[in-house]
C-alpha cells in the first residue's frame, strides 16, 4: 500500500499545472482531451486568430467557447481533492516558508560574494593606479632626458655647420693686425713729436699726415665690418614653452588623484554602490575606430536555421554571448569570437527579453506571467522568480548591474488593446529576485530600456525620444536625447568609461554619451538597430539589427 508521502507527491504532480508547474488554482479541463490547465494559463496561450486552442501536454486542439476561456468547465473534482489531500497545503505553506528562507540565504551568499568582488577590484584599482603613477613618472623622465638630448645635438650640429668660431678668429686676427699697424704708426708719430725738431716736421708733415690718413681709413673699415659680424642671431631659440612652464608651474604633477576614502558601511544597500568612472572624468576618448564592421552573424555564418535573434546579453566572466530567437523560443550562445556552442529550448511563455547574472546565470523575461527564467549556461533550468510588485505591470525588459548583481526590469504598455491598463514603470530586484522599488509614475511613457551606472538609473523611453534619469532612489533627476533621439529603443552601459550607448532604431543610428548626457559620438548602422550590448572586454559592440522580411541578424563593430 502506498505511503501517505507517496500520496502526496504523486498528488503534486497531478495537481499542478502543466505551464506554470503550480498548483491549480482554477483547472479548466480542455474538452477535447481531458487535461488541466489553470484558467490565467489558458488565458496566457489564447489564439484568437483560429478560435482554438492547444493543450500544452498532448498538443490536441479544442475549440474555444463563444464566451472564451472563461467558459472552459472548471474541474471541481480536482479543486476539492487539492482541498483535501492530506498534508498537501501543510507542505507547500512549510516549503513557502522555506523557498523564502533559502532566498534570504541565496541573498545573504551573493552579498558576500558582491563584497568580495567589489574589494578585489578597489584593490586591484589601488595596484593598478600606482603602477600607472609609475610609469608616468619614468616614461616623463626618459622623454625628458631623450628631448634634451635630441635639442642639444641640433644645435651642435647646426652651430658647427655654421663654423662660426672659425669665421671670428679670422676676422679678429685680421682688424688686430690693423689695430696693431695703426698702434705703432701712431707710437712713431709720437716718437718724432716728442723727440724731433720743429724744422723736421715741415719735412715730416705730408708724409705723416698721409699714412696717418690711410690707417684712420682702414681703421674706420675694420669698425664697420666689425660691427657687422654677429650683428644678427644665430636663428635659434626655444618657443612653445607654455605647456612645459604649466608643466613646472603646477610642480610637475603627473595627474590629480581622485579619492574616495568612505567606505560603505556595512548595512548599505547593494545596489547604491557606485559602478564606473564619475561624472566628472575627463577621460579622452578616441572614436575613431568606431562603427566599422567586424563580422554578422546570422543563419548562414553561424549554421542555426531561422536565426532571428531579438536581444542580446554579454557575459562578464567568460565573454561568451547569449542571444534571444523569441519567434523559434530558443536560446543560442556563443564564444567570444562569434562561434555558436550550444542552444536550448523554452518550452512555454511569451519572451521578451535576455541578460546573464554576474553568477553567469542565463535570465530570460516571460511576460506572458511576468516571470524571469533563469538557466545555466548548458540550458539547464535552474530557478524562477514570481515576486511581483503590487502594481499593474508587464515584464518587458531585462539589464543586470554589473557591481551588485541587482536585476531592472521595465513595464512597457503593450500595442494590444487588452494591456492599455499596463503601468510604465522601472522595478528593481535584488540578485535573488527580491522585489526592492518600483519608479516612473508621471515620467516615463514607454520605457523600452534601463541600465544602473554611478547611482543613476538610465531609461530610454521611445514615445518621449529621450533617456529619462532618476536617482537611485528613483526620484527624477534629468532627461537628455531630444531632438537626437526618433526612436530610442535600448540602452548599454560602458562600465569601462562611463558612457552609455543609445540604439535609435529610427534612423538607424548609434548615439554615445557622456552620464551628464553630451553627445560624444553617433553613427549610421545599415539596419535599425533593436538591441545592443558591450563585449567583455568593452571594445567591441553586438547590435541585433532588423534586416529586410522580417529577418534579424547580429552586428559585431567595433568601439574603442
Amino acid at each position: 500500500m502506498a505511503s501517505n508521502s507517496d500520496m502526496v507527491s504523486v498528488a503534486e504532480q497531478e495537481f499542478s499545472c502543466p505551464i506554470c508547474l503550480d498548483l491549480f488554482e482554477e483547472p479548466k479541463c480542455l474538452p477535447n482531451c481531458a487535461h488541466n490547465v489553470c484558467g490565467r494559463c489558458l488565458e496566457g496561450m489564447d489564439k484568437l486568430e483560429n478560435n482554438s486552442i492547444e493543450c500544452p501536454v498532448c498538443r490536441v486542439e479544442s475549440m474555444i467557447p463563444k464566451d472564451g476561456i472563461a467558459a472552459f468547465p472548471k474541474n471541481h473534482l480536482l479543486v476539492r481533492l487539492i482541498e483535501h489531500t492530506p498534508g498537501l497545503k501543510e507542505k507547500q505553506t512549510i516549503e513557502e516558508v522555506m523557498k523564502n528562507c533559502k532566498q534570504q540565504l541565496e541573498e545573504a551568499k551573493s552579498a558576500i560574494k558582491s563584497m568580495e568582488v567589489r574589494f578585489a577590484c578597489a584593490t586591484r584599482e589601488v595596484e593598478q593606479t600606482k603602477q600607472r603613477v609609475k610609469t608616468l613618472a619614468e616614461y616623463v623622465v626618459t622623454m625628458v632626458r631623450e628631448q634634451e638630448r635630441k635639442m642639444l645635438d641640433e644645435i651642435d650640429q647646426k652651430w658647427d655647420q655654421s663654423q662660426p668660431e672659425k669665421k671670428f678668429e679670422e676676422k679678429k686676427a685680421g682688424n688686430n693686425a690693423v689695430c696693431d699697424n695703426a698702434s705703432s704708426c701712431i707710437q712713431t708719430v709720437e716718437d718724432i713729436l716728442h723727440n724731433g725738431e720743429l724744422s723736421d716736421l715741415k719735412d715730416l708733415k705730408d708724409a705723416l699726415v698721409e699714412e696717418m690718413g690711410c690707417f684712420s681709413s682702414s681703421l674706420k673699415k675694420s669698425i664697420a665690418e666689425v660691427n657687422r659680424e654677429f650683428a644678427e642671431p644665430f636663428g635659434v631659440s626655444l618657443t612653445d614653452t607654455g605647456s612645459v612652464e604649466g608643466f613646472i608651474e603646477n610642480n610637475c604633477l603627473l595627474g590629480k588623484l581622485t579619492i574616495n576614502t568612505a567606505l560603505a558601511s556595512s548595512h548599505q544597500e547593494i545596489s547604491s554602490v557606485s559602478n564606473g568612472p564619475s561624472v566628472d572624468s575627463k577621460t579622452n576618448i578616441d572614436y575613431s575606430r568606431c562603427g566599422s564592421l567586424i563580422q554578422t552573424i546570422d543563419s548562414s555564418s553561424c549554421g542555426i536555421a531561422q536565426f532571428t535573434p531579438l536581444s542580446v546579453a554579454v557575459s562578464r566572466n567568460t565573454g561568451h554571448f547569449v542571444a534571444l530567437d523569441e519567434e523559434m523560443k530558443r536560446v543560442h550562445i556563443f564564444n567570444e569570437d562569434g562561434e555558436a556552442l550550444h542552444t536550448f529550448r523554452i518550452m512555454y511563455g511569451d519572451l521578451w527579453d535576455i541578460a546573464v547574472s554576474i553568477e553567469d546565470e542565463i535570465i530570460v523575461v516571460n511576460r506572458e506571467s511576468n516571470r524571469l527564467l533563469h538557466y545555466d549556461m548548458n540550458g539547464n533550468f535552474r530557478r524562477k522568480f514570481v515576486t511581483n510588485p503590487k502594481e499593474n505591470v508587464k515584464f518587458t525588459s531585462l539589464s543586470v548591474d554589473c557591481s551588485s548583481g541587482c536585476l531592472i526590469v521595465t513595464s512597457h504598455p503593450s500595442y494590444s488593446e487588452s494591456e492599455d491598463d499596463t503601468l510604465p514603470r522601472v522595478l528593481v530586484y535584488s540578485p535573488v529576485g527580491v522585489f526592492t522599488m518600483s519608479f516612473g509614475e508621471g515620467r516615463l511613457s514607454s520605457p523600452e530600456k534601463a541600465v544602473f551606472l554611478n547611482d543613476k538609473y538610465f531609461v530610454v523611453d521611445s514615445s518621449r525620444q529621450s533617456v529619462v534619469v532618476f536617482n537611485k532612489d528613483g526620484e527624477f533627476h534629468k532627461e537628455f536625447g531630444r531632438g537626437q533621439l526618433e526612436c530610442p529603443c535600448s540602452i548599454a552601459a560602458d562600465y569601462n568609461t562611463g558612457s552609455l550607448i543609445v540604439c535609435n532604431r529610427g534612423n538607424c543610428t548609434l548615439h554615445i554619451y557622456s552620464q551628464n548626457g553630451e553627445l560624444l559620438h553617433h553613427f549610421r548602422t545599415e539596419n535599425p538597430p533593436v538591441q545592443v550590448a558591450l563585449s567583455k572586454s568593452y571594445d567591441n559592440l553586438l547590435i541585433c539589427c532588423q534586416v529586410e522580411d522580417n529577418k534579424k541578424n547580429i552586428q559585431m563593430i567595433t568601439y574603442v
